[in-house]
């Protein structure tokens, strides 16, 4: 058996390389590449295979992988999760034709509509009012879809969500797919699922047609790389095509060994290691039984800690609550930092998300759980209920892909009511888009985005110049 890493180690050196990159694999020229491994960093020579042209030893880890994963077909990116969606929406699609996308899909999944000038009918999931986090898209909300779009092609859904939540897979796949409708599933967050216990099967195990994942976000692999797995041949090829419009014609070989090297760990030790991870979690689970004021989603579900509307949630996200304690999300990630040198993923007002991952050990989760039981010693009730922030909903007047590319004149965002929105603008955490392009900008979405800022949220936008400005189309 072949394995990349091990010939990167064995074939390139004593080679002149006459070649790219600039540095020659030469670590004496300063000490970042040898620190960040240089001598390994080739370009596709010979031997190594090409990337959008598999045939050899990336084709033999490219099926070993979808082996590992329980795929049909898998293709290494190292773009992220960012370029598999591009792709994948593009090799399902034609300009104009109709696309359903969850409201909290990620940056990418708008851009590909922007750019194969699609027209989306957006599901918005359900709201857990209790957590003040968007909880799961139910089928309901997608057979409603489905009657207002009866020209959709696909869906795309983010199953797990940034905090954790899963929608029921099996049950939107099956509708969509019935009425003959391809199903994304965006799970960028969920490449550990369906592997090994204690983690619930995934987007693979419910049929979906695309599936994009990010290693690096839970398991062992570098930042940037991902996988896509597709369920038949004729739309894998498709896939790759468009993966060599969007991917770099460059890849690090750093990183396609990285990825090569996470699918290899878990087929000769995952078991071991995904126990371990359980473990771990377990430990932090005893320690945060002791919480009173703070609450972690997910754990101990029989006495209600389950988010409200959520199908399910993954058991490796840490979801922190501070809606019933007297401090703020930002003010708990605040002296995890100081005190206990955590660094979590996320500060939202409402609360705090600690990402684990197959790196984690009951030390490091049993600390994470310790300042925890620590920090809620010294904490109080909630003074009041605190006002929960809803996503309001948007109506769409102009195609998104027109307004994105249409003249654009700033105005202040108190001013724009009744204006059309030129941009996108997401409020960050967690970056669900208020509005997009297109979309009439409603009193309801300028008293949300103004409430978010005024909790300690940002406002992401792609077009304004300045804080406190919405980029309106100027011809409307």
């Amino acid at each position: 058996m072949r394995w990349l890493f091990d010939r990167l180690s064995r074939e390139v050196s004593g080679m002149t390389p006459m070649h790219m990159p600039g540095h020659k694999r030469n670590t004496a020229l300063a000490a970042y590449l040898k620190l960040l491994g240089a001598d390994r960093d080739i370009t596709e020579i010979p031997g190594f295979d090409k990337l959008h042209d598999p045939q050899g030893i990336l084709r033999e880890a490219m099926a070993r992988a979808a082996g590992v994963f329980q795929a049909e077909h898998t293709f290494f990116l190292v773009n992220g999760s960012t370029v598999g969606m591009l792709a994948a929406v593009r090799a399902l699609t034609r300009p104009g034709e109709g696309i359903l996308l969850a409201r909290n899909s990620h940056l990418s999944a708008y851009n590909a509509v922007s750019l194969n000038q699609l027209n989306p009918a957006f599901i918005y999931p359900e709201v857990s009012e209790d957590w003040q986090i968007s909880a799961s898209l139910s089928p309901q909300a997608l057979e409603a879809a489905i009657q207002g779009r009866p020209d959709a092609r696909v869906l795309v859904v983010t199953s797990p969500s940034y905090e954790g939540v899963m929608s029921d897979l099996p049950a939107l796949t099956r509708l969509a797919q019935k009425k003959g409708i391809r199903v994304i599933v965006d799970e960028a967050h969920g490449a550990h699922l369906g592997l090994h216990p204690p983690f619930p099967k995934g987007a693979l195990a419910a049929g979906a047609d695309v599936v994009i994942q990010s290693l690096h976000k839970t398991l062992p692999s570098l930042t940037q790389t991902a996988l896509i797995h597709v369920k038949d041949a004729d739309l894998a090829r498709e896939v790759q095509r468009q993966l060599s419009v969007f991917e770099t014609t460059s890849p690090s070989y750093l990183l396609l060994a990285s990825i090569e090297g996470c699918v290899r760990l878990i087929e000769e030790q995952g078991e071991a290691l995904f126990a371990a991870w359980g473990e771990a979690l377990e430990a932090f689970h005893q320690l945060a039984l002791k919480l009173r004021h703070l609450r972690v989603a997910g754990y101990g579900q029989q006495r209600g800690h389950l988010p409200q509307n959520a199908w399910g949630l993954d058991p490796g996200k840490l979801y922190i609550s501070t809606l019933t304690a007297d401090l703020t999300g930002p003010q708990l990630a605040s002296r995890l930092r100081g005190r206990w040198r955590i660094e979590p993923e996320l500060a939202a007002p409402q609360g705090v998300l600690a990402m684990t991952g197959l790196g984690d050990t009951a030390k490091t989760l049993t600390r994470l759980g310790e300042a925890l039981v620590a920090i809620d010693r010294d904490l109080r009730p909630a003074p009041q209920k605190k006002a929960a922030l809803s996503l309001p909903r948007a109506k769409q007047v102009l195609p998104l892909h027109q307004a994105e590319r249409a003249a654009v004149r700033p105005l202040a965002l108190s001013e724009a009511a009744g204006e059309i929105c030129g941009e996108q603008l997401s409020v960050y955490p967690p970056g669900v888009p208020v509005l997009v392009p297109g979309e009439v900008v409603s009193a309801e979405a300028i008293r949300f985005i103004q409430a978010a800022e005024a909790s300690g949220s940002s406002l992401l936008h792609s077009r304004s110049p300045k804080a406190g400005q919405v980029a309106v189309v100027a011809d409307a």
